[in-house]
């Protein structure tokens, strides 16, 4: 079970076949929103030109995933691993963007790994299971 980060998502959206091909591998209830990615979600959308053909396709596909995809919380657990592990990457001088803190610990808090297509980035989070989605299956 898996929470998809904004670049999954975005890529699903897009109906990018890979993307696709990787969610496919998944039953209904495997799959998991939380509030940063629908954030930064609605936030590309909003800074698209209002009223555009691909605006309205991309808040298309963001209502179907939606409504497909499980929605989980951000947690005080999720507080507890985002302050954590915020310090140890700081600590070790590395540097990764607050939302992506944000994904992994509320998906650790719920005992879930991160889908992505930006491994670089959730690799360095200690314990985080991290799906490529940017690779093909072996």
């Amino acid at each position: 079970m898996l929470v998809l980060d904004t670049s999954a998502l975005s890529r699903v959206m897009r109906a990018d076949s890979l993307a696709l091909a990787h969610a496919r591998e998944h039953s209904p209830g495997e799959l998991f929103l939380v509030p940063p990615v629908a954030a930064e979600i609605r936030y590309g959308i909003a800074r698209l030109r209002a009223g555009s053909r691909r605006v309205e396709l991309l808040r298309s596909q963001y209502r179907r995933w939606r409504a497909l995809l499980q929605w989980l919380d951000w947690t005080e657990p999720a507080s507890d691993i985002f302050g954590d592990q915020k310090a140890r990457l700081e600590a070790r001088g590395t540097r990764i963007d607050d939302m992506d803190v944000a994904v992994a610990a509320i998906a650790m808090a719920h005992g879930l790994g991160v889908a992505t297509c930006n491994v670089r980035h959730f690799e360095r989070i200690d314990g985080l299971r991290v799906a490529n989605w940017a690779a093909t299956r072996p």
